[in-house]
């Protein structure tokens, strides 16, 4: 199987609004009989973020160009590549998200999520030749 790559997200639509939740440490809870509970934490990354962002009134054209986007990512199991999409600065706005969203800028940089549509974007129309799209994401550390 080919090495999945970044799919960059059409860059020139703004969405009206965007939505994120961190993900969370991959852990297994353990508890014996007498009610003592272990905790084992697997990992140092977070896995299973959640990004979602809505489009409101748009044109075919531009929600043409996110659907594609979406075939394009899951024809050979690639991701999306957020890199140059201008978006999502209101979410990055203290620089902090930035680390979880992009992917990483040199290979001694810890690995990033990498986001993969969690289901088919949702095109729905609102006026004549104007549109809404809604994308759900889910942020998976590949190995």
């Amino acid at each position: 199987m080919a090495e999945p790559k970044g799919i960059n997200f059409p860059n020139d639509i703004a969405p009206t609004t965007r939505a994120y939740t961190p993900g969370k440490y991959p852990s297994k809870k353990f508890e014996s009989l007498n009610g003592s509970v272990v905790n084992i934490r697997y990992g140092r990354m977070v896995v299973d973020a959640k990004l979602s962002m809505t489009f409101e009134n748009i044109t075919y054209a531009e929600g043409n160009q996110i659907i594609e986007n979406y075939y394009k990512v899951n024809s050979n199991w690639n991701y999306v590549d957020f890199g140059n999409f201008t978006g999502l600065q209101a979410l990055e706005s203290e620089g902090a998200l930035k680390l979880e969203i992009r992917q990483r800028d040199s290979v001694s940089d810890p690995p990033k999520l990498r986001w993969r549509y969690q289901e088919p974007p949702t095109l729905t129309e609102r006026h004549t030749g104007l549109c809404s799209v809604s994308c759900k994401f889910r942020g998976f550390l590949d190995g």
